[in-house]
């Protein structure tokens, strides 16, 4: 079980915290926060009844005593540990003692078996204890391997001119630097590795106070009633979509959204909530029928059980072959003559007073040649206004392609909407998925998106 670090968005930020009886390295230049970091780690052990052992190199122990609430003194031990002149010891003081000993004693010191939590404060300062730089190093080295040995969680700080290899020793490091922005100076962090935990890469700012030092959320309030697709490692990812609200699918040509926004039908049509699509009819018949038949029914069950319904912004009539055996009253032909708006206020009417809630997947390519730029946002602004709020709860999925609708039509779209989820396949041909917007989930991290031959049809890695 992962030891908490004392802040929420850290240990959040870690996978739960200090991975159980490993070490985790905090480096960064002097007063960015790295020692009163540690200090909460301890705080919260002592709060959880933890024995704990801190160290300095860096400091007399009067000044490491001072810095230091000790709410229990006797799970508490504070040491401070210096070079005692040219002996080759090492003068190791705490609260009831002071002692010279050997440098090979003194790591079996700090890594007694008693100790649940240890900080050591200007770990590299331990090289410089040594009677020489290679010995010290060894020591260092060791008393990381210790530590692992005898189940201590460690948190060790250090500069980012101490030994390059104690990153790679570390089972987890935390970098801590300064930045500036816009005139001000501002410190910030980032998990640089954790072994074996799934963490978060992303960079978070630290904020500094007379109570410490604590990593500030960059998380919004989270939507409180998500519309989940099902698919685990996406919901997790993004909290679901934002239900009765607006989410804008990014996309382009050779990636796939189908097989998440299909999901999002399939759960919805599983709590009897109506699905509306805007596509081409082929679409509908091909790609999406494949990704429901098998979970759901297919597409002319469910239009026949009124769950599943169609706005074809393609045919020019009733009579279109790809129409033909599907029920007409769940298709809305969009007529030439007619605007695309008044066909989705003509299935908005029918469903009126029907249900309470309707999930919608709106594919925008699938319009362009029936509206020009403003009228994609007049479109869009009633969609998200009249339809939402005034006759029932609509979850709107809008999909755009970017290479299609354009750079400044589509950041129209993301910038109003309530979510906004973006994929695309790189260079390597592989197709990643990000979350540069959203209420209810994590934005800033990317997936990569992996099809799979049974339903979902899709996981995120």
């Amino acid at each position: 079980m992962p030891r908490s670090t004392g802040d929420a968005t850290l240990d959040e930020m870690l996978g739960g915290g200090v991975p159980d009886g490993r070490t985790l390295l905090v480096r960064g230049e002097a007063g960015v926060g790295k020692s009163r970091l540690a200090l909460g780690f301890l705080a919260a052990g002592l709060a959880d009844d933890a024995d704990c052992l801190y160290v300095t190199t860096d400091e007399p122990l009067a000044v490491a005593r001072s810095s230091l609430s000790r709410p229990d003194e006797s799970r508490l031990t504070i040491a401070a540990a210096h070079r005692e002149g040219d002996s080759g010891g090492v003068r190791f003081e705490t609260d009831d003692e002071s002692e010279t000993l050997p440098y090979g004693s003194l790591v079996e010191r700090l890594t007694d078996p008693g100790w649940d939590r240890v900080v050591v404060d200007g770990a590299p300062g331990l090289v410089h204890l040594a009677p020489d730089r290679e010995r010290g190093r060894q020591g260092l080295f060791q008393l990381l391997e210790r530590l692992d040995a005898h189940d201590a969680t460690a948190v060790l700080t250090a500069t980012p001119d101490g030994p390059a290899d104690l990153d790679r020793a570390a089972h987890g490091v935390l970098d801590c630097w300064r930045e500036e922005v816009e005139g001000d100076t501002r410190t910030f962090c980032r998990v640089r590795k954790l072994r074996g935990v799934d963490h978060d890469t992303r960079r978070h700012a630290l904020a500094h106070d007379d109570d410490g030092v604590s990593v500030a959320n960059r998380e919004w309030a989270t939507s409180q009633r998500p519309f989940r697709t099902g698919i685990a490692s996406f919901d997790d990812l993004t909290g679901g979509f934002v239900r009765g609200g607006t989410t804008v699918f990014e996309h382009e040509g050779t990636a796939d959204h189908w097989p998440i926004t299909a999901s999002l039908c399939v759960r919805a049509i599983e709590q009897n909530r109506p699905v509306v699509l805007i596509a081409a009819p082929g679409t509908l018949l091909n790609r999406i029928d494949g990704l429901l038949a098998e979970r759901v029914g297919t597409v002319r069950e469910l239009m026949e059980r009124n769950l599943l319904f169609l706005i074809d912004p393609i045919s020019h009539g009733p009579d279109a072959p790809a129409l033909a055996d599907l029920p007409a009253e769940n298709v809305v032909i969009q007529e030439v003559e007619g605007t695309i708006q008044e066909a989705i206020r003509t299935l908005v009417e029918a469903l009126s007073g029907q249900v309470d809630e309707a999930v919608a997947v709106l594919e925008h390519t699938a319009l362009q040649h029936l509206v020009d730029e403003n009228q994609a946002r007049q479109l869009f602004y009633w969609t998200s206004g009249s339809v939402m709020n005034d006759v029932y709860e609509l979850t709107l999925v809008l999909t755009v392609d970017r290479e299609v609708t354009g750079d400044q039509l589509t950041s129209f779209f993301s910038g109003a909407a309530d979510q906004v989820v973006r994929t695309w396949r790189g260079d390597d041909e592989l197709q990643y998925l990000s979350i540069p917007k959203s209420p209810a989930g994590t934005p800033g991290h990317t997936r990569v998106v992996e099809p799979r031959e049974n339903p979902p049809y899709v996981d995120l890695r």
